[in-house]
């Protein structure tokens, strides 16, 4: 299920495409939690979990969710809001609206693999390389945050009512990286100025005549490391 742009729910109805979906993780004896669970289309192919939570915000299909999976715990609320428990495996159909907050949510929290379908635009961004138009903060905190592979996009006509993008299914596994505490904001910090070279935007001659767009991830770092160390000292 999808909520589009205008509020409106899109829903998923291709049978075949849902079970390929949650093919992509392995749920076997694990914790799972999905997130906008709709009408269950997801759901219904999960099999064999040792526990299933579901939070879904809209408030009429939650019954719905509790009369067809009575064994699941179901969290009425808002995914952005509500707390999580722990879990191992993570499915979401995203909500275009929130897919960039809720991507954040989840990339600091602590599982071992999930698949997400979202919006195409976004997933170009995720797996933007440096140098590209697409390339961003979001590119690079997934990207160290995550092993990302782009499994298949899904046409406008399989969800009902068509949406007016395409969507794009990822599998993402959780990697083990260490990543300073201060780095996401330093990134938002060089990427709303994208276009300024680096020793504009901070005190940095590493790198300096270059913007923040044409960097690696490795080399973002370096600046970050000697950034923080001149604010220390």
């Amino acid at each position: 299920m999808h909520r589009n742009r205008s509020s409106g729910i899109n829903f998923l109805n291709d049978t075949r495409i849902a079970e390929n979906i949650v093919s992509i993780v392995n749920v076997q004896d694990k914790d799972v939690l999905e997130v906008g669970a709709g009408l269950g289309q997801l759901t219904r192919f999960l099999r064999n979990y040792r526990s299933l939570t579901i939070i879904e915000r809209e408030k009429g299909f939650v019954k719905r969710l509790v009369d067809s999976f009575p064994d699941a715990k179901i969290i009425s609320g808002d995914a952005l809001k509500v707390e999580w428990p722990v879990f191992d495996v993570f499915i979401s159909n995203m909500p275009y609206s929130i897919s960039s907050p809720l991507l954040e949510k989840l990339w600091n929290s602590r599982f071992d693999e999930g698949v997400v379908t979202i919006q195409k635009e976004v997933a170009d961004r995720i797996t933007a390389i440096p140098k590209t138009r697409e390339y961003s903060r979001l590119s690079i905190m997934m990207q160290m945050k995550f092993r990302i592979e782009r499994k298949f996009d899904i046409p406008p006509s399989k969800f009902t009512p068509s949406p007016e993008v395409y969507s794009t299914v990822l599998r993402l596994e959780k990697r083990d990286k260490y990543i300073p505490p201060g780095f996401d904001e330093f990134l938002k910090l060089l990427f709303s100025q994208r276009r300024k070279k680096i020793r504009n935007i901070v005190d940095s001659e590493i790198y300096g005549d270059n913007r923040p767009e044409e960097l690696s991830s490795i080399e973002l770092l370096e600046i970050f490391s000697k950034f923080s160390g001149q604010r220390q000292s």
